[in-house]
C-alpha cells in the first residue's frame, strides 16, 4: 500500500484533504506528521474510526517503520501558521518564518535522514509571492525582484520545498494557493460575523482582483497534482474567475441569505496599519491563471463565486427540511 504523509494536519486544507480521501475509500495509507499528536488524534477521531485504509499520526519520522517509510510516495506539506491571524509584527513574521521556510527545510533534511523519498513532493506557498499588477499572468510570469517582506519570505518557503529535487530525487509541485473558501475555515468562515451583521467590506476601492478557490476544490487539486506526472515547479491554485474584491465579497456575502447590506468602507491605510506587510494579501491586485491546472485537464467544480454560493444555499435548505421533517 502507498501512504501519503501530510503535514499540517491541523489547518483547513489538510482537513479537507483527508477528509476526501477517506469518504472516498481510497486505498491509500495516511501518514499525519503533527507536533500535537492528542489534538490531532482528537480532531479525525471520526475519521480514524470509519477510514477503510490506515491512518497513522506521528510527532516524529522516527516513528515509522521501514516498510512505511519506503512506501510514502507523496509528501503534501500544508505546515505553516496562518497569515491572517492577528497583527503582521516582528514576533509574526517570526513565528511565520519558523514554521514555513524553517520547518520545510528541516522536513527535507529529515525526510533524507530517514531515506524517505517520495515520488512527489507537493508543498503550500501563496500567490504573495506576486506584487500587485493590472494585466492576467500564467506560471510562466516571474514575480517581481522588487519584493515586500510577505513576498519574500513566500520565495524563500518554495526554494526550501525545491530542495526536495536536488536531496530526495522527487517531482516537486508548488502550490501558490489563492484565498481558499469554506465555511468551516479561511476567508469565508472570517468574513461570516460582518456578513451576518449586515455589513460588505470594501478594502481599498474595492476594485482589486482577488483569487481564489474552494476548499473542496483545493483538495480535488492536491489528488491531481499526486496524479499528473507532468506538473512541477508553481501551480496557480485559484480558479478561472478574475473578480474584484468588493463584488467577490458581496457575493459570497449571499450565503447568509441576507437581501441587503451596506458597504463597509476600509481605507488601504487602516488595512496596512492592522495587517503590515500582509496586507497586500487583500489591496494588491492579483489577476492570476491557473494554466497548468487548465492544461492538464483539472475541471473545477465551483468555476463561480456564485457557482458556490447557489450549492451552500441549496445544502443549507436541504438540511434545514430534513431536520424540520
Amino acid at each position: 500500500m502507498n501512504n501519503y504523509l501530510i503535514t499540517g494536519a491541523s489547518g483547513m486544507i489538510a482537513g479537507g484533504f483527508i477528509q476526501k480521501i477517506v469518504s472516498e475509500h481510497q486505498y491509500v495509507g495516511l501518514i499525519l506528521l503533527t507536533r500535537d499528536k492528542i489534538h490531532t488524534t482528537y480532531r479525525y477521531q471520526k475519521l480514524l474510526e470509519a477510514s477503510h485504509a490506515p491512518i497513522k499520526i506521528i510527532s516524529d519520522l522516527s516513528e515509522l517503520t521501514d516498510n512505511e517509510a519506503t512506501s510514502v510516495t507523496a509528501v503534501i506539506n500544508l505546515a505553516g501558521a496562518p497569515i491572517s491571524t492577528g497583527l503582521v509584527n516582528t514576533v509574526k513574521f517570526k513565528e511565520l518564518y519558523e514554521s514555513r521556510v524553517t520547518y520545510t527545510d528541516n522536513l527535507v533534511k529529515n525526510l533524507k535522514e530517514r531515506n524517505i523519498t517520495p515520488q512527489v513532493f507537493i508543498s503550500a506557498s501563496s500567490m504573495a509571492v506576486y506584487s500587485e499588477t493590472s494585466a492576467p499572468f500564467t506560471e510562466t510570469t516571474p514575480p517581481e525582484q522588487n519584493k515586500s517582506k510577505l513576498a519574500k519570505l513566500c520565495d524563500e518557503w518554495e526554494k526550501a520545498a525545491l530542495n526536495a529535487h536536488t536531496e530526495l530525487n522527487s517531482r516537486v509541485v508548488i502550490m501558490r494557493l489563492g484565498n481558499v473558501t469554506d465555511l468551516s475555515g479561511g476567508m469565508l468562515m472570517r468574513l461570516l460575523p460582518v456578513f451576518q451583521k449586515g455589513y460588505i467590506p470594501l478594502l481599498g476601492n474595492g476594485e482589486q482582483i482577488i483569487p481564489w478557490i474552494t476548499l473542496f476544490d483545493t483538495a480535488r487539486v492536491i489528488s491531481h497534482l499526486i496524479r499528473k506526472n507532468g506538473i512541477e515547479g508553481p501551480v496557480h491554485v485559484c480558479t478561472d474567475e478574475r473578480i474584484a474584491q468588493f463584488e467577490l465579497f458581496k457575493t459570497l456575502a449571499a450565503v447568509t441569505g441576507m437581501k441587503t447590506a451596506k458597504s463597509l468602507r476600509v481605507p488601504k491605510f487602516l488595512v496596512k496599519a492592522a495587517q503590515k506587510d500582509a496586507a497586500q494579501a487583500v489591496l494588491n491586485s492579483i489577476p492570476s491563471v491557473p494554466e497548468k491546472l487548465n492544461g492538464s485537464g483539472f475541471t473545477f467544480r465551483y468555476k463561480t463565486a456564485a457557482d458556490y454560493v447557489r450549492a451552500v444555499r441549496e445544502t443549507m435548505e436541504i438540511t434545514s427540511d430534513l431536520q424540520n421533517s
